[in-house]
């Protein structure tokens, strides 16, 4: 005997709330170029519409040549705030308010770069 079962449950995270948790400054390790790593670095993420987010690193710093990226971002059943698309990928956790952002070029010119950091 065979049993087939369908169901109309998708295993689709449910996106609820709003992406104002991932909004601040974030101090952690960020690599440069795959090689390049400085600690203590800050990066600010701003709210750009109710979907994207905007990160940037903070002027002055001999980490200032990575290049700024927005993300597309959803909150995921209020755990965490994240995205991704061809310019890398953003996850920030809203229980220990930590975060992950990985980019890629885009352009010639970019300087990726990967961050793990807490909010301040």
């Amino acid at each position: 005997m065979i049993f087939v079962g369908c169901s109309k449950d998708k295993n689709e995270p449910i996106v609820s709330g709003k992406i104002d948790g991932i909004v601040g400054s974030f101090k952690g390790k960020m690599v440069i170029g795959g090689d390049a790593e400085y600690f203590n670095a800050i990066v600010n993420v701003t709210k750009v519409d109710d979907g994207k987010v905007k990160a940037t690193v903070k002027t002055g710093e001999a980490y200032s040549r990575a290049t700024a990226k927005t993300f597309p971002v959803q909150n995921v059943s209020n755990i965490h705030i994240s995205g991704q698309g061809p310019m890398g990928s953003i996850t920030y956790k809203l229980d220990d308010k930590n975060i992950q952002i990985s980019t890629e070029s885009e352009a010639s010119s970019d300087v990726e770069f990967y961050f793990e950091g807490t909010k301040q």
